[in-house]
């Protein structure tokens, strides 16, 4: 019988780099379950792609489903055929579990409801080492990490990410992931999904923006009381500098696409007043999050000749889109302030301290992946 692998990932290139991962770790012909714990309409999500993405499984001999679990049920499957499944005891055992990180809300559900010989931490985005940006985050994933390794005394534990800190990219490795990625994208344009090609322009993938309601807050027999604060985007100078700083050595008649994230569609007011104060004259436009990253990237520049868009942004989805626009990686730049006085290198580790950490670490990511893709690309 078949082996029986679970992947978490409601995403769709955390999905292409399970399967790139499974190709390279030479694992065909499982019985391979895409297991989804979110709402499946999130502009990121890959309920839209299941044909293409069972398509590429298929490929390697996996017979693929995609399943989504509601968080309150982990007693039952949603299958995406309309079955509903009850999991009995004999049905939670697989031989490998792949989860972006253990440590998680998900992840932690995931290891509690499936029994699995194996389990690996893969990453998120195309699988990026996992670096949280506060110390109480961080020691708090430590821990989590060594009660995981005791209470899975059975099973193999690793961490084994496309992207790791302090050391390079496995290049075999991140060949096949480019493989997935190209069979990919020639499937998504042959099921004549492109609706027309996008002039050339640049790209602004914006992070999560933190939207404060409150200065100080009570809770007293379930309702709020407090100070309020004014509706604005917590960081907002910082992160102003940093586009500016990133826009300034392309033209300034180069018009703008900005994405902003999911979960911040019903800020797009707020967001759209921080690009007004940008840069005055140059225009741009704020898409709406009915897209992921990989997609817009596509319609970019889907016919041939086409030249591929500049990508700015701060998060690790700059490395997804360094893996679908090679060989043109270089395109994609990283979003952070210019260095213009003592004063703000000094301040912005303890002011903007999680902005300041999290560009440490995709500056390192970022650098370590177009570094292996240089070399991947010079042979």
């Amino acid at each position: 019988m078949a082996q029986r692998v679970v992947v978490l990932s409601s995403q769709l290139i955390t999905t292409l780099s399970a399967l790139a991962y499974l190709r390279w770790r030479g694992l065909r012909g499982t019985r391979l379950e895409v297991v989804s714990l979110y709402r499946d309409d999130l502009s990121h999500s890959a309920k839209a792609f299941q044909p293409l993405l069972q398509g590429l499984a298929a490929q390697d001999g996996h017979h693929c489903r995609f399943i989504q679990i509601p968080p309150d049920q982990f007693g039952e499957l949603c299958l995406r055929a309309g079955d509903n499944v009850l999991i009995g005891p004999d049905q939670l055992k697989c031989s490998l579990l792949v989860l972006p990180r253990l440590d998680d809300r998900e992840g932690q559900q995931m290891l509690r409801t499936y029994q699995a010989s194996e389990v690996v931490e893969l990453g998120e985005s195309i699988g990026v080492e996992t670096r949280l940006y506060s110390e109480k985050a961080q020691q708090t994933r430590i821990q989590s990490l060594g009660l995981v390794r005791r209470s899975q005394a059975m099973a193999l534990v690793r961490l084994d990410p496309l992207v790791p800190l302090g050391r390079p990219v496995e290049p075999l490795r991140l060949q096949e992931m480019l493989n997935i990625c190209a069979s990919f994208q020639k499937a998504f344009v042959d099921s004549e999904a492109i609706r027309g090609q996008q002039s050339k322009g640049v790209l602004l993938c914006l992070p999560y923006l933190r939207v404060p309601k409150w200065r100080v807050r009570l809770r007293l027999l379930g309702r709020s009381f407090g100070w309020r604060w004014t509706p604005g985007i917590e960081n907002r100078a910082y992160f102003r500098r940093a586009v500016c700083a990133a826009l300034r050595p392309l033209p300034a008649d180069v018009p703008m696409r900005v994405q902003a994230h999911p979960k911040n569609e019903t800020h797009h007011a707020l967001i759209e007043r921080l690009l007004a104060s940008l840069r005055p004259g140059r225009s741009w436009e704020l898409l709406p999050a009915n897209e992921p990253l990989e997609v817009r990237l596509l319609r970019g520049w889907s016919d041939a000749g086409s030249e591929p868009w500049h990508v700015l942004g701060f998060g690790t989805n700059l490395l997804a889109a360094a893996v679908f626009l090679a060989p043109h990686h270089r395109r994609v730049g990283h979003c952070q302030p210019a260095d213009q006085s003592w004063w703000r290198r000094c301040s912005d580790p303890w002011l903007n301290r999680r902005e300041w950490r999290r560009s440490q670490h995709v500056r390192a990511m970022l650098s370590n992946l177009l570094d292996a893709l240089d070399q991947l690309q010079a042979q």
